[in-house]
């Protein structure tokens, strides 16, 4: 048997709410010169969803709260104006004041918005925007303010050390990124435009164009989602993804939005279509519901098998959220797939893994997640809202929103590896990518753990990932050995089995002597189950009649990793049905 592995060695050196706040009401003013009505702008305030003022932080959540005086009310309805961060909102029309008599006093509050990065930002104000009401003065109708946001940058992005990846890595030029999901919106200001070496960002897109405008309805899920990886903001302060200057394509086959009569493609017309565009990373933020048992196998469903031939006969980081389905703990099509990078997401705590979410063993054995992408919380997406001013996403949650983070990873990866000519094979990146995971608490807030012939935590795979432990782990280059260095990689054929002399089935990493203070250690194997295409209509491109299969005399490959002290096994990964291999050791004494 002849199989490709993948090493990596390292060790760790509210909705839109407009509300009346009610101020004091006040008769007749006892200078009155004319009898015309007049808005005034008294203050804005930052405050929470109830109108209470806060010290705004990044990456959280905020509302703009205007206190006005209308003098001498009528019942024209009026409406107020926000510009957060150079982006638009004005509110739904308001009669606030009809009926009522002399100075009346008001708190109007909408929202919410975000700010990705502390600094200073200014909000601008204007109370009958519109000018539709006859005023006695209209230059007292604005004001402008600048808030301090303190903090550094999302919680999410700081968790896995984002915006480091991006100064190591890149922030995904050069890199197509695709998704597989409902439509996108390609329209939203954060996603379209051109990248930094001049070429357009979106690369095509498969998807319906039955809403006004031509415009893509069923968009809400997918948009939120790759915004996370692909959002490029206009402003400083804006939300930023992971990868903001990679390139995408699109495909739409799932109606999420429940659309009558949306016409949608076979998920493997989908997948053609990525692959003819030319994806290198492909974002899976779905489940499927076929077949329950071969859903849960990864090798019998026909998305399992899709997701498994995209990577090995394609060479594409397919990235696959696990599921979250109460009938059952174990995850489905295709984050059951052996050759897909699976993924969790974690509490808002962003300590422990979010407990609805599905997780091995799967029905045959094997350990999945792969590893926890981030958590899945409020303002990490994008809605449609952007068209009313309000750019940001909210109460967002499941496991969908926690992929794209690793996919964001996997295009800031592939960025580098081609400007440094690193192998960017997707073996390797996802070693890389699952070395680099911090060991996590699982739902239940019990330590990581695995077992000699478990390779992987049930709840957390590897642990949480972490851009700067994976940019030590690809930047120093091939480690071919035996002598290694303390961090970097390795991507080999290996043929035979341990029985033979090396360098037969057996390779070998002498990583030296231990003399500095007790270290932790991590080491990830990876390599593919062997998956092949069947282009049924001979047509040359992957679609709906086609199929995928594995061969019955071409077994999965079984290796072991093994750390040796002095020629003796000190911990072992030894799993007898998984195709990945895994070793953590803390506290590894000199």
């Amino acid at each position: 048997m002849r199989t490709l592995i993948a090493i990596c060695l390292s060790p760790l050196l509210a909705p839109i709410l407009a509300s009346i706040w009610p101020g004091p009401l006040r008769g007749a003013s006892d200078s009155t010169d004319t009898e015309k009505p007049n808005l005034k702008v008294e203050s804005i305030l930052i405050t929470d969803a109830q109108g209470g003022v806060i010290s705004p932080q990044a990456g959280e959540l905020f509302w703009v709260r205007v206190d006005f005086k209308y003098e001498r009310p009528e019942c024209t309805p009026y409406t107020i104006e926000r510009t957060v961060n150079k982006f638009k909102h004005t509110s739904d029309p308001i009669d606030w004041g009809c009926g009522l008599e002399g100075s009346t006093s008001w708190s109007h509050i909408d929202g919410p918005w975000l700010m990705h990065k502390s600094g200073r930002y200014e909000v601008k104000v204007k109370v009958d925007s519109g000018r539709a009401i006859d005023e006695e003065e209209e230059n007292d109708n604005d004001k402008k303010a600048t808030f301090e946001f303190g903090g550094t940058v999302t919680a999410e992005w700081a968790l896995v050390e984002a915006e480091a990846g991006r100064n190591l890595l890149g922030d995904g030029t050069g890199v197509i990124v695709g998704t597989m999901d409902g439509a996108l919106d390609i329209r939203h200001p954060w996603l379209k435009g051109k990248d930094s070496l001049g070429m357009p960002r979106l690369v095509a897109a498969y998807q319906n164009t039955v809403g006004p405008k031509q415009r893509p309805v069923n968009t809400s899920h997918a948009t939120a989602v790759m915004g996370i990886a692909l959002a490029k903001g206009k402003n400083d302060g804006d939300f930023t993804g992971m990868a903001p200057d990679a390139r995408y394509v699109t495909a739409e086959f799932l109606n999420r939005a429940s659309v009558p009569d949306l016409e949608l493609p076979h998920v493997f017309d989908a997948a053609g279509f990525l692959v003819e565009n030319g994806a290198e990373v492909i974002n899976m933020s779905w489940a499927w519901f076929s077949d329950e048992i071969e859903a849960k196998l990864g090798e019998g469903a026909v998305t399992n098998l899709l997701t498994d031939y995209l990577a090995y006969g394609q060479n594409i980081v397919c990235v696959a959220a696990v599921n979250q389905f109460p009938d059952s703990t174990q995850p489905k099509a295709p984050a059951a797939a052996r050759n897909a990078i699976s993924v969790g997401g974690l509490e808002k705590d962003l300590t422990r893994v979010w407990e609805p979410q599905n997780h091995g063993p799967t029905r045959d054995g094997r350990s999945k997640p792969d590893l926890l992408g981030n958590g899945a919380q409020n303002a990490v997406g994008l809605r449609s809202e952007w068209e009313d001013g309000i750019p940001v996403g909210r109460d967002l949650f499941g496991t969908s929103f926690s992929a794209p983070f690793v996919t964001g990873a996997v295009a800031q990866l592939l960025d580098y590896g081609k400007v440094n000519g690193e192998n960017t094979d997707h073996r390797l990146i996802k070693a890389i990518v699952m070395n680099s995971g911090v060991k996590a608490l699982d739902s239940d807030g019990a330590p990581w753990d695995n077992t000699a012939v478990q390779a992987l935590d049930d709840e957390q795979g590897t642990g949480i990932l972490n851009m700067v432990r994976a940019h030590a782990m690809y930047s120093p280059g091939r480690q071919e050995g035996p002598d290694v260095a303390p961090m970097g990689h390795d991507f080999r054929w290996i043929s035979g089995t341990t029985e033979d002399p090396y360098p037969g089935g057996r390779v070998i990493y002498n990583l030296g002597l231990l003399t500095g203070p007790p270290a932790q250690f991590d080491a990830t194997l990876v390599w593919d189950r062997h998956t092949y295409w069947s282009d049924a209509n001979s047509n040359n491109r992957i679609d709906a009649p086609d199929d995928f299969y594995t061969l019955p005399t071409d077994s999965q490959d079984n290796l072991d990793l093994v750390l040796y002290r002095n020629g003796t096994p000190l911990v072992s990964s030894r799993s007898t049905v998984d195709n990945v291999e895994h070793l953590s050791v803390v506290n590894l004494q000199p």
